[in-house]
């Protein structure tokens, strides 16, 4: 299209319709930047507010979680005699002295011995638990904190009646130092922190360890005034200097809807998020978008003529801009494909291999299980025989097919290996994976670490709303050849040809832990 420009315009004029363009273009931005900052802070102020609710809320129900061994207690009572009673309380107890948070266990029928877990008992413990019965022993339940030298502990005590009369007592002490660990893992995603006092004002969980045990009236603006609230509201709310972050915070206060507790959260946001509004956002947007674009043709019209050959220069150095990207597009894919089919090639041959000697041995053994193994090898071969376009899959595909390989897994070698699969949040099976990711953090897993009998190899999925996050206990085999870490480098090329830069991998000191983010 060419354009015709009067010789009677002289440069004077067109020089005042730059200005005039510049101060509406200006004008026009700042009335509409007013419009968004005020949405943008309404909006943060209630996602603050909505955040804390979900936060607290998250907390109460972790903490909860503490206080259902009594229904557990209950469970054993009513399944037991009074000849095995002991025994099955003694697999409770063995049961909770395997997790990582439990420091102490220990269980007492009737008014005989105190039983202790195997690796738990000692002198002094025996007479701290002798001493804290004779004080709470006439209770049902009690719950309170414990210190034991540095160490500073939740002790959860339940008292149950056997309808043989028989009353038992069970009690185990949550590592608080631990707990912290474990919080840690528990909502990632939130914009903000928390921490959990008692009503004297120690500190019994915090993001940061330092301050554990400590005083909250002494290192925080925290008064003892907002422990007490309106019954409208029912939480405070102030701004403060963070003893954690050092930045200005908004503070929610609120007593912790924990049972049996008078424990307090306080939910610290960094005054600076801006939460916005997004449909609001996008209806501004779109007004600054139409008219800046108005006000630019109406501009490039009247410039097009003395500029006609730079934009031509420049236009074409875009198109060559946008061909080199879209061929760096292809060779990441053509790149990731390679990887896809070596890491095929890899699997295959070896994977067939040990399945076909487990099945000769099923054959005659168990002809059922033989039939349903070959059903789910014949399964597994047909998946990765046809790879997806994208090189991406449902999470649910993806899932189906990784428990027919945890059959496999499971069926050859029996009790060395244990998986569990949780969903948190089912509309993310429709989500998408890359191809074989599962299967690649498993088979990592097994081939880098020790598993029997005596100690499995423990392997757990977590499905969340935005991720997945494959973890597995760390038994690590000596002498082990170098890792080539070829089925992370391919995992990571999938997730940068889809703009996904929080794919990790990382080892704490008992786990090692695979994050897989979803694709929309």
């Amino acid at each position: 299209m060419k354009f015709t420009l009067k010789h009677s315009l002289s440069r004077r004029n067109f020089f005042i319709l730059g200005i005039v363009f510049v101060v509406l273009t200006l004008f026009s931005i700042y009335i509409l930047s007013s419009l968004i900052t005020q949405i943008s802070e309404k909006s943060n102020s209630t996602n603050s507010l909505r955040s804390f609710i979900k936060k607290q809320e998250v907390l109460a129900l972790e903490f909860s979680r503490f206080l259902e061994v009594q229904k557990e207690i209950t469970q054993i009572i009513e399944i037991s005699t009074s000849n095995n009673l002991s025994d099955n309380l003694k697999v409770l107890s063995a049961i909770h002295a395997n997790q990582n948070l439990v420091k102490n266990n220990w269980f007492q029928i009737n008014d005989g011995k105190i039983e202790f877990s195997n690796s738990k008992k000692n002198t002094n413990l025996t007479a701290e638990i002798n001493d804290f019965i004779a004080k709470n022993g006439d209770k049902d339940k009690f719950n309170t904190i414990t210190k034991d030298g540095d160490n500073f502990f939740w002790r959860i005590y339940i008292k149950s009646k056997a309808i043989n009369g028989e009353i038992v007592r069970y009690g185990y002490d949550i590592d608080l130092k631990e707990l912290r660990f474990y919080f840690s893992t528990v909502d990632q995603l939130a914009e903000n922190y928390a921490f959990v006092f008692d009503k004297d004002g120690t500190i019994l969980y915090h993001p940061e360890i330092k301050f554990i045990k400590q005083n909250v009236f002494k290192i925080t603006d925290v008064v003892a005034s907002d422990t007490i609230f309106a019954p409208k509201k029912g939480f405070t709310k102030r701004t403060a200097l963070s003893e954690y972050l050092k930045l200005d915070i908004v503070r929610y206060t609120q007593r912790l809807k924990v049972d049996d507790t008078d424990w307090y959260v306080c939910v610290n946001f960094p005054e600076n998020i801006a939460n916005e509004d997004v449909n609001a956002i996008k209806k501004y947007a779109s007004l600054i978008y139409f008219i800046t674009t108005a006000i630019l043709l109406v501009f490039f019209y009247l410039f097009a003529i003395f500029t006609r050959k730079s934009f031509q220069e420049k236009e074409d150095l875009a198109k060559e801009k946008n061909k080199l990207s879209l061929e760096n597009e292809k060779i990441k894919k053509e790149k990731a494909l390679i990887q896809l089919q070596q890491l095929k090639e890899q699997i295959n041959p070896h994977f067939l291999f040990n399945s076909l000697n487990s099945l000769y041995m099923l054959i005659e053994s168990n002809t059922k299980v033989a039939r349903k193994f070959t059903l789910n090898l014949s399964k597994i071969y047909r998946y990765l025989i046809n790879p997806p376009e994208q090189n991406i899959v449902s999470l649910k595909e993806e899932l189906l097919f990784i428990e027919k390989y945890i059959f496999l897994q499971q069926t050859r070698f029996k009790e060395e290996f244990e998986f569990t699969i949780t969903i948190e949040d089912n509309n993310a099976l429709l989500k998408k994976v890359p191809y074989l990711s599962f299967q690649i953090a498993i088979e990592n897993a097994i081939k880098h670490n020790i598993a029997s009998d005596e100690n499995p190899l423990k392997i757990t999925i977590i499905i969340k709303e935005n991720m997945v996050i494959i973890t597995n206990t760390l038994n690590e085999k000596q002498n082990f050849e170098k890792e080539s870490k070829f089925g992370h480098k391919y995992l990571k090329s999938i997730y940068n040809f889809y703009s996904k830069n929080d794919f990790e991998t990382f080892k704490t000191d008992d786990f090692f832990v695979c994050i897989l983010p979803l694709i929309d």
